[in-house]
């Protein structure tokens, strides 16, 4: 948590000393006449201090010290004060006019409505500025537009037939999992890129299987692995399932709220696990699966490595062949047969079942909620 310091606050309204003064005159039931007597200060030069129009002389501190007995230094205390109140008003204004200038840039280049939700924006325009650019790292306005040019040169910012994508909504979600993963403080082991994946799998289905408290034993697994794991808010039109990508020496995989089943999110999960272990470099491109019409060589391989991590393909089309006369909606028990064998959630195989015959509003034999 940041501290705050009262030196670095600045007040509403500086307070002059001809403010305390008055209200000595008031309690001591003086005028100001009697006060120009005592002091031999001018009507007019004392009248302008009280007003707040001039400013305290230590000559006047000193001879008003010797009418009122208040210290002479306690009166220029506030004198410096008031002024350096004023200074600190007059530098946030410029400070202000400045940050409202960024901001009316911003607002059309991030996903406000995202940021508002996540925290990142809280009402104040000086500290929302700050803290946009913190988490796209960058310092100002030309580092931003910069960073924006060579994102949206990206393949994976191309628009769908199919699924509506904002690059403005895509591009705040994908560097708030940046900033998400270089602020997270999970303690992770050492990412081996020639780790047994085979056993990762083994670990995340049973995992899967047991679907009890998932994602934070989902999370335990991959930092075992020394593979971070996050779970973000979606935000507007990303139709984002996960993305994987490096920060410094670790791999991160993040999975999106919008993922409420327990086969999407295995299969999402393992997806970005092949991600992590076929494809990312350090350095490289982050790998985001935004459901587009038509899948890149990559996404085919990850889909590849998540639908053998759970059952081989040749399993499953063995699977395929016996049951081609079923009718789905006797399907059911084949499927537990078949998790059972391969020590796998049933449902992970449901999901896996509708999606080769095309037809997915078929009950729900099992439980599909993430618990």
């Amino acid at each position: 948590m940041t501290k705050f310091s009262f030196n670095q606050a600045v007040p509403f309204e500086a307070t002059h000393v001809g403010e305390v003064i008055k209200d000595e005159l008031s309690a001591r039931n003086m005028k100001q006449s009697e006060l120009s007597e005592l002091t031999g200060i001018q009507k007019s030069i004392l009248n302008d201090v009280i007003k707040g129009k001039r400013s305290l002389t230590p000559e006047m501190a000193l001879l008003l010290e010797n009418a009122l007995g208040i210290s002479a230094t306690y009166l220029m205390n506030i004198q410096t004060q008031y002024e350096l109140d004023c200074a600190k008003q007059s530098e946030r204004v410029v400070l202000q006019t400045k940050m409202l200038e960024i901001w009316n840039v911003l607002k059309d280049q991030v996903s406000i409505p995202f940021f508002r939700k996540a925290g990142i924006v809280r009402g104040n325009i000086i500290e929302d500025v700050k803290r946009i650019f913190e988490v796209f790292s960058v310092d100002n306005l030309d580092d931003f537009f910069g960073l924006k040019a060579e994102e949206m040169e990206l393949s994976y910012y191309r628009k769908s037939e199919k699924v509506k994508t904002n690059p403005v909504d895509i591009l705040s979600w994908k560097y708030y999992c940046y900033h998400l993963s270089k602020n997270d403080d999970s303690t992770l082991c050492t990412f081996d890129k020639g780790a047994d994946t085979e056993m990762l799998a083994r670990e995340l289905n049973n995992v899967f299987k047991e679907n009890k408290n998932t994602v934070n034993k989902t999370q335990e697994v991959l930092n075992k692995y020394g593979i971070r794991f996050l779970v973000v808010n979606k935000v507007g039109q990303v139709p984002v399932d996960g993305m994987s990508f490096w920060i410094g020496d670790t791999p991160t995989i993040v999975i999106t709220e919008r993922i409420a089943s327990i086969d999407n999110f295995a299969f999402t999960t393992l997806h970005e696990v092949g991600h992590v272990f076929k494809h990312l470099t350090q350095n490289g491109k982050a790998m985001i699966n935004l459901m587009e019409d038509k899948k890149n060589i990559e996404e085919s391989e990850a889909d590849e490595f998540a639908l053998n991590a759970t059952l081989p393909n040749a399993e499953w089309k063995k699977f395929m062949a016996r049951t081609r006369d079923v009718v789905p909606y006797k399907i059911a028990p084949y499927i537990q047969t078949e998790a059972d064998k391969h020590n796998v959630n049933p449902q992970l195989l449901f999901g896996r079942y509708k999606h080769d015959i095309g037809i997915y509003k078929i009950k729900n034999f099992f439980e599909a909620k993430i618990l």
